[in-house]
């Protein structure tokens, strides 16, 4: 039984007439839904996969080695505001340990009406799929004190923030991310694996976790997040973006990443291969789980070691072949087949001026389809006109891409090429690549070609690139490379320019693409039918987040930036022009969604500063200037010197030392080399340094148009108050308290102050006294507004003092509400759903009683801020 059993609820997803038990006797899967998400979020993913189980592995023995069907637990957190609230993270992790725990108890149960099950050994573990904060709540169970060790064996999380909150104003969230990732990053420690340290070998040892990512078109949480290389080797997780996965190939938003065709088929095939009911955890050991969640989500054109050792052959073949069935191409030639063959078998020898082989085919490469690759040696055979050739098939170097043709508009149109891409040195002793053409239909283009000529590196500084922007001629060849180092930093969006007019005229077999892809994640992306019109595609890239270390998985400097792999048809002999430039209006969005706190915070300094050149005023002259001319006057003389502070901290942060480190570097690196990403924007990036400058500069703009906005409304608020106080003749509002004596007016304020102390104590977050407060100084403004209007003398220092003294506090409690509303909210949400269990945080007095009794003492007319005379 579990404490939060009146909270939260768990439910079992069945697909009416399909499943065949309504009872849970499958492999358990929990679905964690995320901030205000929904518990029947999980329903694309589960039907998928039962709909994929019945069709395609339980008509099927061979098929079904191991495999059964998926039971889909889900749990009803009633939409709770997880982002928000550390505490209800928290919550939610001891919950959900406790479902698990229920779950587990079923099996040996429900598991006795299947015969086919009931001699197998009972679940001992549970796969999780997280969505959005639903993954950090599946982390988070691991460091909860109810976890039993070995209960979580794979993780699935989908749009998850994993390196920072998306909303950081709680501080419990800040400090529950820094436990989490301390905990998982310990775990996965060479101090505890050389100590053989118990934490890891009971709980994380067999974990496999995946972080999958939507891209651009998650404007919800920022992909730079999502990044789990810091977190955990790429032994047991990687993080990979929907647009890489082969067969999806899109972007996705943050709730359709639940929903996208595409991706949920892929999952769903995934999840039932990696299940083996024949063990207690009911997956396959962790290094074949990984070997097959790589292969079905990551593209393979970034994988291989590069020396062969990693290559899967099939077995030697021996071909026998008349002369008239073979053809040897001249070393260095180019091999173009199209619908009709032109041998059985097509060798290309390799040759001493390259050393690779590309070959694209818009077909399978598989056995028996139109195009087998393999890599052969030629045997001596004493029989006249024949040859006879040693081969192994290498159809496994294929990997699909996305057709480019010019009726293909998108990656995602459904139509697929193949390519392959083998090295001499991974060919070993063969020295030859072998084609075998079975039929009809379709091309292939195969040629040898030098790595290094075929690989441009752009040596421009980002000063550069800003200014004139990258301009390539790329030769015609089949496959190229391009890399440009300067590119690193996500800030920034591009539009890419790709032309090539001239081909038109010939007659091409596809059309080019592109793909792009960084180092530091799994990322990658596909541009086709390209330089068929003068239209601009637009290039963005995701990499490290702020406050974060870069965490590559190779340290190898030759990887880093921005890369492009670039196919086009070299029957045309026209060079490709690509031109790329900064797209400066989409930067700016892309700056103001990775930088929000920045706003928030700095719009508070900006308000601090203006008050205290308001109070050296008051100080100096005995009146109290309006925000306006507090602000001119911080313009003038605060706020240079300020930002020359924050600029020589900006360019000293972006001068420091900013290496890419590989996970295991992680624990031989002093902590004091990261000091620096800790403060300001968290920016290393040179190029940048002015971000912070221009955050306060935009900060200044923030607090005058909120400075306008809130004093238009509290005048129309005084005018109002003052129509309806004649229209009902009112003396005046508020109603005078002149009978009061001071005696009275403290014991009214001491008992309304306890009482809410006593509240905030027990029951309500102080934030809601915050709000509460905020409001008073609403109406205290509106006060002495309309004091200030009433009164008898024509200039009135005192009272026009007191209202600027007052709008001045507002505009500060104006920057202090996103600190503290979305705990307001999470509470509110809280008694919407009748939970009444006061929080167990969030009730510090002395975090509001300052501000409160403040602001109680404000409501009287005649108190304001003293005036110091001797400084």
């Amino acid at each position: 039984m579990t404490r939060f059993a009146g909270k939260y609820s768990l439910y079992l997803y069945r697909e009416k007439g399909v499943d065949i038990s309504e009872q849970p006797t499958g492999v358990p899967v929990l679905f964690i839904h995320g901030h205000a998400g929904s518990y029947k979020q999980v329903r694309s993913i589960a039907a998928e996969s039962t709909f994929c189980y019945y069709r395609h592995y339980a008509r099927d023995p061979d098929k079904a080695n191991g495999v059964s069907n998926l039971d889909f637990f889900t749990v009803d957190f009633h939409e709770e505001f997880s982002a928000l609230h550390g505490q209800s993270i928290i919550e939610q992790a001891e919950y959900l340990n406790d479902a698990i725990d229920y779950i587990l108890k079923l099996y040996p149960q429900t598991r006795k009406l299947n015969p086919l099950m009931s001699k197998l050994p009972d679940p001992s573990s549970v796969m999780i799929i997280g969505h959005s904060m639903g993954g950090i709540v599946a982390r988070a169970m691991f460091i909860m004190n109810n976890y039993q060790h070995g209960t979580i064996n794979t993780v699935i999380t989908m749009s998850t923030p994993h390196l920072l909150p998306p909303v950081p104003f709680d501080w419990k969230i800040s400090q529950l991310y820094d436990n989490i990732n301390s905990y998982w990053q310990n775990a996965f420690s060479k101090q505890a694996i050389e100590d053989d340290d118990k934490l890891l070998s009971q709980s994380f040892k067999d974990i496999a976790i995946i972080s999958m990512a939507g891209g651009t078109l998650d404007n919800t949480v920022c992909s730079d997040s999502t990044n789990i290389g810091s977190i955990v080797p790429e032994s047991h997780g990687f993080t990979v973006f929907s647009t890489a996965v082969p067969g999806v190939w899109t972007a996705t938003d943050h709730v359709s990443i639940l929903t996208c065709n595409q991706l949920v088929k892929v999952t769903s095939r995934t999840l039932l291969d990696i299940v083996d009911v024949r063990r207690g955890s009911q997956t396959k050991p962790l290094h074949q789980r990984m070997e097959i969640m790589r292969h079905a989500f990551l593209d393979g054109l970034d994988d291989r070691k590069g020396d062969g050792s990693d290559l899967k052959l099939g077995n030697l073949t021996l071909f026998h072949f008349v002369e008239s069935e073979v053809i040897y191409l001249r070393p260095g030639e180019r091999l173009v087949i199209e619908d009709v063959p032109i041998a059985k078998m097509v060798l290309m020898p390799t040759v001493a001026i390259a050393d690779a082989f590309s070959l694209l085919t818009d077909t399978k490469n598989e056995m028996n389809g139109r195009f087998e690759i393999y890599l052969c040696s030629k045997i001596d055979d004493s029989v006249p006109n024949s040859t006879k050739i040693g081969c192994r098939s290498a159809n496994s170097i294929s990997v699909p891409i996305p057709a480019s043709t010019e009726n293909d508009f998108t990656p995602f149109s459904g139509r697929t090429f193949s390519f392959s891409s083998i090295r001499f040195e991974e060919m070993g002793s063969f020295t030859y690549l072998g084609i075998i053409d079975n039929g009809t239909g379709g091309f292939l283009m195969a040629e040898p070609f030098k790595i290094q000529k075929n690989t441009h590196v752009v040596g421009q500084s980002m000063l550069s690139i800003a200014l004139e922007g990258v301009h390539l001629n790329i030769a015609p060849n089949l496959f190229t490379s391009i890399r440009i180092p300067s590119i690193e930093n996500p800030i920034l969006a591009y539009h890419l320019k790709v032309s090539r007019p001239n081909c038109r005229l010939y007659n091409t077999h596809f059309t080019p693409f592109l793909r792009q892809s960084i180092s530091t994640m799994h990322e990658s992306k596909f541009y086709v039918n390209l330089a068929g019109s003068e239209d601009e595609t637009e290039i963005s890239i995701h990499g490290r987040t702020a406050f974060t270390s870069a965490v590559s998985s190779q340290r190898n400097a030759e990887k880093s930036g921005l890369s492009f792999q670039v196919w086009m048809d070299p029957v045309c002999p026209e060079s490709l022009q690509m031109d790329l430039f900064i797209d400066w209006y989409g930067s700016a969005g892309r700056l103001g969604f990775r930088n929000g706190i920045m706003f928030a915070t700095f719009s508070f300094i900006v308000v601090m500063l203006v008050f205290v050149s308001q109070i050296r005023c008051y100080n100096d002259s005995g009146v109290f200037p309006n925000f306006g001319q507090g602000l001119s006057h911080c313009i003038q003389r605060s706020l240079p010197f300020v930002i020359l502070c924050i600029a020589v901290c900006s360019i000293a942060q972006c001068t420091s030392p900013s290496p890419i480190y590989t996970f295991e570097d992680l624990w031989y690196i002093p902590s004091a080399r990261f000091s620096w990403q800790e403060i300001m924007t968290g920016n290393t990036d040179a190029f940048f340094w002015w971000i912070p400058i221009a955050g306060l500069i935009l900060s200044v703009g923030i607090i005058s148009s909120l400075w306008l906005v809130v004093e238009g409304v509290l005048r129309i608020m005084a005018h109002g108050v003052l129509f309806l106080s004649r229209q009902c003749t009112l003396s005046s509002w508020p109603l005078p308290r002149q009978q009061e004596t001071s005696y009275q007016q403290i014991q009214r304020r001491v008992i309304t102050t306890l009482i809410l102390i006593l509240l905030v104590a027990t029951f309500i977050p102080y934030q809601f006294v915050f709000v509460i407060a905020f409001f008073v100084q609403i109406a205290t403004c509106v006060r002495s507004l309309m004091t200030l209007w009433i009164s008898t003398d024509r200039i009135d220092h005192k009272k026009s003092s007191r209202y600027n003294y007052m709008l001045s506090i507002l505009l500060l409690c104006f920057t202090l509400l996103p600190f503290n509303l979305p705990i307001l909210l999470v509470w509110i949400r809280n008694l919407s759903v009748h939970w009444f269990v006061p929080f167990s945080s969030d009730h510090s007095v002395l975090s509001i009683a300052p501000f409160m009794i403040y602001i109680e003492i404000l409501i009287s007319n005649r108190k304001m801020l003293p005036r110091q005379r001797n400084r």
